[in-house]
């Protein structure tokens, strides 16, 4: 082993003087900086350039009977990951895996609207009426066709009141967007909603925000919902934050709001956590009021990013129906497949959207409900 000389002795201790130095500044503080996530588009820099692609084939009759998707309203990825897929026109729930195989199919249930799955792999669904439905897979070892269609909230005092989306947040609480379609465009009184329920299916309340607003932090003909809870880890604390997007109709005959996808942001007050407008997307593309027509629902992945799909306006003369995907960062359009028309890439009046939740070879999966089918596209770099 070699001696350590005095130059060695000298830099050994210079090093632990600076050492100590540092440990000083850094305890004069009450906490250091952590190292934050980079943003999706910055992960995953190759991918801004990119066009989606259609993947073949297209899900409907075409395949077969088991494919006979009638009117589907939404499409949904599960924390199971199975999709599910709300076959309106044939009063069922379609179990799929990633691939588009059928895994099996529900009991009867009217109508499906829209769809979301608990932490205990219950599914929650709606079919705008009042009431509020689940099927309950693990209790049935994910045997849909076996699981009994059970109602767990029936709001018999608002017989008006149709639930148009559903989203699970912390876990088992969840959301429900609302609207009274007694009159609705012909006064001014309050007629759309987010319901709050807790886990036991307990209506906590209408969630405080502003009543037939022009602006953000207001609902008018709610369309579609989903908590930051389903891009957890991507989004900061989101695991348990009661943030969400919400898409909206956003017009009455009497009434307008610009803003037609809208973030629900958090704020700290006096120590407890209070809903908010988010405010940090205004002046970018997500909340351009000439960006959509009538999105019919919201979702996000864990890698950061937003998808909004738009059923266009009659005919597509206005805006033509399909899909974008926003940078959750700046809030900025990445990509978009729009058309009208019963072709590749075309859509007809589409109502759900759900994308697999990581990034690398993500599939987005479209509802296209006025074509009778189920669509899957990708990003294809290569282009």
């Amino acid at each position: 082993m070699k001696r350590p000389t005095l130059n060695m002795k000298k830099t050994q201790i210079l090093i632990l003087i600076a050492a100590s130095i540092v440990l000083t500044v850094a305890c004069e503080h009450d906490k250091t900086n952590l190292p934050t996530i980079p943003p999706g588009e910055e992960q995953f820099t190759s991918l801004d350039d990119a066009e989606y692609v259609q993947l073949n084939p297209v899900l409907d009759a075409s395949l077969g009977s088991e494919y006979d998707f009638i009117r589907p309203a939404d499409v949904y990825v599960g924390v199971d990951n199975f999709i599910y897929v709300a076959n309106t026109g044939k009063n069922e729930i379609v179990m799929m895996d990633g691939g588009g195989q059928i895994q099996g199919r529900s009991q009867f249930i009217s109508q499906p609207e829209a769809i979301t799955q608990n932490d205990s792999l219950q599914l929650l669904i709606v079919n705008k009426t009042n009431a509020i439905y689940r099927i309950d897979l693990f209790e049935y070892n994910h045997n849909i066709g076996a699981a009994p269609v059970d109602t767990v909230f029936k709001q018999a005092s608002e017989p008006t009141r149709q639930f148009t989306g559903i989203t699970v947040h912390d876990g088992f609480e969840y959301y429900v967007t609302v609207v009274d379609v007694a009159d609705s465009s012909t006064n001014f009184r309050e007629f759309s909603f987010i319901y709050d329920f807790t886990a036991n299916h307990t209506l906590k309340g209408p969630l405080p925000m502003n009543v037939n607003g022009t602006g953000l932090f207001s609902a008018i003909v709610p369309t579609g919902i989903v908590s930051l809870r389903e891009g957890f880890p991507a989004f900061p604390f989101s695991e348990n934050t009661p943030a969400f997007f919400f898409s909206q109709t956003g017009r009455t005959s009497l009434l307008n709001n610009n803003f037609k996808v809208q973030l629900v942001s958090t704020d700290v007050v006096e120590g407890d956590i209070i809903l908010a407008p988010g405010i940090r997307f205004i002046g970018n593309d997500i909340y351009d009021p000439n960006r959509f027509y009538n999105p019919e629902d919201v979702t996000i992945d864990r890698a950061g990013f937003v998808f909004v799909v738009e059923a266009g306006s009659p005919g597509g003369t206005i805006q033509a129906p399909g899909f974008y995907r926003f940078s959750f960062t700046s809030g900025n359009q990445l990509q978009s497949v729009t058309g009208f028309g019963d072709g590749e890439m075309e859509f007809n009046n589409p109502k759900g959207i759900a994308v697999l939740p990581e990034d690398e070879q993500q599939i987005v999966y479209v509802a296209d409900t006025g074509n009778n089918r189920i669509m899957m596209f990708q990003l294809n770099t290569e282009l």
